[in-house]
């Protein structure tokens, strides 16, 4: 019962981290973070049957795009269920070399090795307090659920401590993940509109602004960025393609956000305007998780666009839907505004 009742304690304490309503922060940059958690301890058989608890502190330092070292600290308490000052008490100081599966500003499993500096204060013992000690984790930590970063992390970690004759124990961790010195990224890209009076007579308006006045234009509200012939229909014997901006959707989903439901509306109209004209609907995500997730969201994003536009009443045979994942970026993946531009989707002209 005293057993259930510290692990109870250790994890109640643990978990206000998640008392918090989450919700998707802007992407957090950082080099250095430091974890504090609470950990139930599970004792090697031949030390004691009892139970322990402890707290661990780790200060974490980036070395790369998946490695970080991780100097830490634990002490705790090993009960002995014997009354009088009996109990062991531990302490540990070492570092761990850790890979994360993915990039640090997003959830991520990892694994770590390493070792230390371990004390045991164990009443009527003659054994050296003073030993070392080996450890392998595996973990989860979070996405960020704050502005400032703020993300849980759990692991369970084997631990041999060398005290006397060498005991292995079991640590259950859980606890608050908080970047130092951390930076956000937000592109903001600036438009500058001079206004300048035009006088238009109404023979030559271009309304679809195509180049081709729209008393010899047979292809109105043409999309923007494609080339088109003399009579204003985009040319289908040649490869074109543009990026449809704004085209973006819910996290992690592929929902449309409403502003790109209201993006899609003229692309529409393109193509109800020219039957003959068919495209790919080309889907690309960043590199951020794993390539096989990373193609699978892509497809359902060219998907979901592709039946927004039917819904709007565009010819079923003019459009076809490809996700591309991770393979065809346009920026480097390894900087927050380069994976902004590689999240897109692409408006292929299907040359004849």
């Amino acid at each position: 019962m005293m057993r259930w009742r510290a692990l109870t304690s250790v994890i109640a304490a643990s978990s206000l981290a998640l008392a918090a309503q989450v919700a998707q922060a802007e992407t957090v940059k950082h080099e250095t973070e430091v974890s504090l958690l609470g950990t139930y301890i599970e004792p090697d058989s031949d030390r004691t049957d009892e139970y322990g608890s402890a707290v661990r502190g780790m200060f974490s330092i980036r070395m790369g795009k998946h490695w970080w070292v991780e100097p830490q600290f634990y002490t705790g308490v090993i009960e002995t269920g014997v009354d009088g000052g009996t109990d062991y008490y531990q302490q540990g100081l070492g570092a761990d070399l850790s890979y994360r599966l993915w990039e640090s500003d997003s959830f991520t499993p990892y694994g770590s090795l390493g070792g230390g500096v371990s004390r045991n204060d164990v009443a009527n013992n003659s054994a050296s307090e003073f030993g070392g000690y080996a450890n392998a984790a595996l973990g989860l930590i979070s996405s960020p659920f704050t502005q400032s970063g703020l993300r849980v992390r759990a692991d369970a970690r084997y631990v041999y401590d060398s005290y006397d004759d060498g005991f292995s124990d079991l640590h259950f961790s859980l606890g608050v993940t908080v970047p130092i010195g951390a930076t956000r990224t937000r592109i903001v890209e600036k438009t500058t509109v001079i206004e300048k009076p035009v006088v238009v007579e109404k023979d030559f308006a271009d309304s679809d602004k195509d180049g081709v006045v729209d008393g010899v234009d047979q292809c109105p509200n043409t999309l923007e960025g494609l080339e088109v012939n003399s009579v204003g229909c985009v040319e289908t014997d040649k490869a074109q393609s543009v990026v449809l901006q704004g085209v973006t959707f819910e996290f992690n989903s592929d929902r449309l956000t409403a502003n790109a439901r209201d993006i899609l509306i003229p692309a529409a109209d393109a193509l109800k305007g020219q039957p003959d004209l068919k495209v790919e609907l080309a889907g690309h995500t960043d590199s951020v998780g794993s390539e096989a997730y990373n193609q699978q969201l892509s497809q359902r994003r060219a998907d979901s666009v592709r039946n927004y536009l039917l819904d709007l009443g565009v010819d079923p045979d003019q459009l076809t839907a490809v996700g591309y994942g991770e393979s065809k970026p346009i920026r480097s993946n390894d900087t927050e505004e380069g994976r902004e531009r590689n999240r897109r989707v692409e408006f292929n002209v299907v040359s004849e």
